[in-house]
């Protein structure tokens, strides 16, 4: 890690209320090394979103990616889901890997709600993770959440099935420390056979670290993926550039 980088990490960690509760490798090795200290920041906030245009098909690559991040939080504690659907199907999400048995589901009655359930379960002792479905989760929510991870050291994901189009020439500010965008995938298979699912997972913005792109493959019964391939983004690396100028 490079000085800069971790002068940032120790800012980031300033009046925490817990010791830094470390990382989670995904050991997808060219993932990680884009990441701060090689894996996801604990403790923290992250969003997960739909890209490819939207649709069921990029809402349901999104959630598979959420929840394969909780199925590896969930050893260590029950991880929490809320959200106003009533179409998540625990035995599919087992499939991905998440447990039932460690799986707690809330659906409030709207995404306010949804947010206040997850700031709440945040500064409760003895989640591994809690998950917020929601779409219009502003920059001053995010940031709320962000601050009660830091209560008790617990993760959080910021799950966004449907995206909102930002203003013309604007890019929607978020507190999140990564920002993943995840699209559906042609897969691997033939004319005989289907293939494992495949996504195109970019990593967008990531604090401390680099944005980057890949083709992901899934494995059903598992919470593991594998890298199929690396993807160039160059507008995603202009970003970075960017940000590193201005700061």
């Amino acid at each position: 890690m490079s000085a800069l980088a971790a002068l940032r990490e120790r800012l980031n960690r300033y009046g925490s209320a817990v010791e830094d509760p470390g990382i989670l490798p995904l050991d997808l090795p060219p993932i990680d090394a884009r990441l701060p200290r090689g894996g996801l920041a604990l403790g923290r906030l992250h969003r997960v979103a739909a890209a490819g245009g939207g649709g069921a098909a990029a809402g349901a690559a999104a959630t598979g990616f959420a929840a394969r991040l909780l199925a590896r939080l969930q050893r260590r504690g029950p991880v929490l889901w809320c959200t106003t659907s009533d179409d998540l199907y625990p035995p599919a999400l087992a499939a991905l890997g998440l447990a039932p048995d460690r799986l707690i589901l809330v659906r409030p009655r709207d995404e306010k709600g949804v947010l206040a359930v997850v700031e709440e379960a945040l500064r409760t002792p003895g989640f591994g993770a809690v998950l917020a479905e929601a779409v219009r989760a502003d920059l001053l929510a995010e940031r709320r959440l962000q601050l009660a991870c830091e209560t008790r050291g617990t993760t959080a994901l910021l799950l966004q099935r449907e995206l909102l189009a930002p203003r013309l020439g604007r890019t929607a500010a978020s507190a999140a420390v990564t920002r993943w965008a995840v699209a559906p995938a042609p897969s691997g298979g033939t004319a005989t056979w289907v293939g494992p699912v495949r996504w195109e997972l970019a990593l967008t913005h990531c604090r401390g670290g680099a944005p980057g792109r890949w083709i992901v493959e899934t494995k059903d019964g598992t919470d593991r993926l594998a890298v199929v391939a690396e993807l160039a983004d160059h507008a995603a690396e202009a970003d970075h550039a960017g940000e590193r100028l201005a700061g």
